[in-house]
């Protein structure tokens, strides 16, 4: 139950009835409306509406099991009664935030029902059900996928469904989302979109809204070093949450600790990162890990890495028991850095290489492209509805005046838009190049550490590995051992350079047979074989390519890493780095 509740939090904002009060006054009431509907459904349980607002009464109750069963028979009724347009799109909105937020086994039955709802949101132009599906898809995608490109579409999307119908309260919160994936790519220009929430909130009365924007708020001013302003944002976070009862005591403590911890108050900062990790069951899971992550960068900064390990290990663990992957590889790549300190490089390079496994699918350039536009066209959409208002203020006083200057407003804020495209796409290049020198120098670092600490090694011989698989089948530490020397194969002898090398060319050289060595791939890689040499192949072309004074042609290179022609090589390379290897050569010139 504890970890049910962790979750519903996390997807706070995904909610079609749920709205705040001070004092809880309207949840009472909302309770005695509930009370009425559940007594008509002891007279006719097949009654649509009431069975709806049970449904998301008991969902924002955080009560799934129960959401889960009245939404169950909300579709079957649906379904005997052939209504689409109402009972089986509820019931789908239901059932998708229900399982989304119930456990991490459920999460794909809530995509499934969440994309039925968007099916059946579009067919019948349902613009509020679809703004609370899109937002739950995006939820879903940056919670359970960890694709901040797909849910910063999705938010966007739920963006203009909601100004279509003018649900305004899911129009802050989809902001307060899209600021949040800001945060997370520690991009300070999130702030836009918190402040028009918080300040959307000020101006409708909305207690909610004027939260959620003042934690992002601050959270993003202290990412740009305002700490002052930064508290100010969080003591009203703080006052907000205590006086509508909003439960999220541990994102208020983190920035807290954040904060202070910025501002070198160590004591007053590990009091508050304490308090956080002790909400645990009534906070959500993204503010636990944050919490988690403060703390340790906090013991680092003072020299106590053996407790900054401890504590790592710890926020992993809790990551892998949740459905929510926000914050895990950066709590990797903490551990890994800690282990590097502590002289521990095989443990330091089996976390980054964890690490780096978590953040490969962050760089989608398709997908950021795709992100962007919409920024873009949220940004020109709310500029000309500026330029407008201001027009009709004006137009009383000088028509031809105020059309000209609309004109090159517009005209100007397009401009420097779709400049700002463009520059998003070529600091997205830059990045990735940055993202695979900096993995290469660690690897190579740590790969030299181990070498040097390690004076004796047991080694596996072929002769060993062929007596062993010869004689038994394969179990799991026998598949350990082929895969160990696989990989020796690939790392120090680097026979993936061999052109002609086949499966049964590896397998004899492992002592072993293709069946075994296919098995073992697929099961440690998810790969095929091909794909698996390829990989290995592509990150030694990442490899020379990000060393600016390699000059070595590109046919050459491909023949080098055995290729058999160029245009593999070239496919290859831009499915793993989004740019042809011209293009990164490029990128990496241009960052010396």
């Amino acid at each position: 139950m504890i970890k049910n509740i962790k979750f519903i939090i996390t997807l706070i904002g995904f909610c079609l009835l749920t709205c705040f009060s001070a004092k809880g006054a309207e949840q009472n009431t909302m309770g005695k409306i509930i009370d009425q509907h559940l007594e008509i459904l002891k007279e006719n349980p097949d009654e649509i509406e009431s069975l709806r607002k049970v449904c998301m009464y008991y969902l924002n109750q955080a009560n799934f099991d129960k959401a889960i069963e009245y939404a169950d028979h909300l579709m079957e009724v649906g379904i005997a009664q052939k209504d689409e347009k109402h009972a089986i799109l509820y019931a789908n909105i239901c059932l998708g935030q229900a399982w989304l937020m119930k456990d991490s086994i459920g999460s794909y039955k809530a995509y499934k029902h969440l994309k039925s709802a968007e099916t059946a949101g579009l067919a019948y132009q349902a613009d509020s059900a679809l703004c609370s599906v899109y937002n739950g898809l995006g939820l879903y995608a940056v919670n359970i996928q960890k694709d901040y490109s797909g849910s910063v579409q999705y938010f966007f999307k739920g963006i203009e469904a909601a100004k279509r119908c003018a649900y305004t309260r899911l129009h802050g919160i989809l902001l307060c989302n899209i600021a949040g994936i800001y945060h997370l790519q520690k991009d300070t220009n999130g702030l836009f979109y918190s402040q028009e929430c918080y300040n959307l909130g000020h101006q409708i009365q909305d207690p909610y809204l004027s939260f959620i924007g003042a934690v992002r708020s601050a959270s993003m001013l202290n990412l740009k070093k305002d700490y002052q302003s930064a508290l100010r944002y969080t003591k009203e976070a703080e006052f907000l949450m205590q006086q509508n009862d909003f439960n999220d005591f541990a994102e208020i403590y983190a920035l807290y600790g954040r904060i202070l911890s910025n501002l070198d108050e160590k004591k007053e900062a590990e009091i508050y990162f304490q308090k956080a990790l002790q909400e645990q069951g009534n906070s959500k899971i993204s503010s636990i890990l944050n919490a988690y992550l403060g703390y340790a960068d906090l013991l680092i900064q003072h020299h106590e890495t053996e407790k900054a390990i401890g504590l790592l290990q710890e926020g992993i663990d809790f990551s892998t028991n949740t459905p929510s992957a926000v914050y895990r590889s950066d709590l990797m790549l903490k551990l890994s850095e800690c282990y590097e300190k502590n002289g521990q490089a095989e443990k330091a390079l089996t976390y980054y290489k964890q690490y780096k496994k978590e953040t490969d699918s962050l760089f989608n350039i398709e997908k950021e492209r795709a992100a962007d536009e919409l920024r873009v066209k949220y940004n020109i959409e709310r500029a000309e509805n500026e330029a407008k208002q201001s027009k009709l203020e004006l137009l009383q006083k000088e028509k031809n005046m105020q059309w000209l200057l609309f004109f090159l407003i517009a005209i100007m804020i397009a401009s420097i838009l779709l400049y700002y495209l463009y520059y998003r796409k070529q600091k997205l290049y830059k990045a990735i190049v940055r993202q695979n020198k900096e993995a290469i120098r660690r690897e190579h670092q740590l790969k030299e550490q181990i070498v040097s600490m390690k004076s004796v090694q047991e080694t596996t011989s072929n002769e060993h590995l062929q007596t062993k698989y010869a004689s038994s089948s394969l179990n799991e530490e026998k598949k350990h051992n082929l895969f160990e020397a696989l990989e020796k194969l690939m790392t120090e002898d680097h026979i993936y350079t061999d052109n002609l090398l086949t499966k049964d060319k590896v397998a004899e050289l492992l002592g072993s047979n293709r069946t075994y060595l296919s098995q073992i791939i697929n099961e440690q890689t998810g790969k095929t074989f091909t794909q698996y040499i390829n990989d290995y192949r592509i990150q030694d072309a990442i490899h020379q390519l990000s060393d600016p004074n390699n000059q070595i042609s590109l046919k050459a290179l491909s023949m080098e890493l055995g290729f058999n022609s160029p245009t593999t090589f070239y496919k290859q390379f831009q499915i793993a780095t989004e740019m042809t290897p011209t293009q990164y050569r490029k990128q990496v010139i241009e960052l010396e």
